[in-house]
């Protein structure tokens, strides 16, 4: 399971892109969404990107922040597809 950080702006998905990319495969790849206080657009894109590929994202324990913003952007019904308990 890969942990989004609290701030995940431009750097945040900079530095989590090659982890992401390379955990991604024919089954869901969990991430935490817990800690999440601020989400920007290119985490967002990151998310989306991630979200359409084979096997997909499933979202643990989103904060309220994380479904707030994806429900403003409209993309919450491709992110949070796969939401985890």
């Amino acid at each position: 399971m890969i942990a989004l950080p609290p701030i995940c702006d431009r750097s945040a998905a900079s530095a989590l892109y090659p982890e992401i990319a390379e955990a991604l495969g024919p089954a869901p790849l969990m991430l935490d969404a817990s800690k999440v206080e601020r989400i920007g657009q290119a985490m967002l894109q990151l998310l989306v990107s991630a979200a359409r590929t084979e096997g997909g994202i499933a979202i643990h324990q989103p904060s309220a922040t994380f479904t707030a913003a994806l429900a403003l952007t409209r993309l919450d019904h491709v992110v949070m597809e796969g939401v985890a308990a």
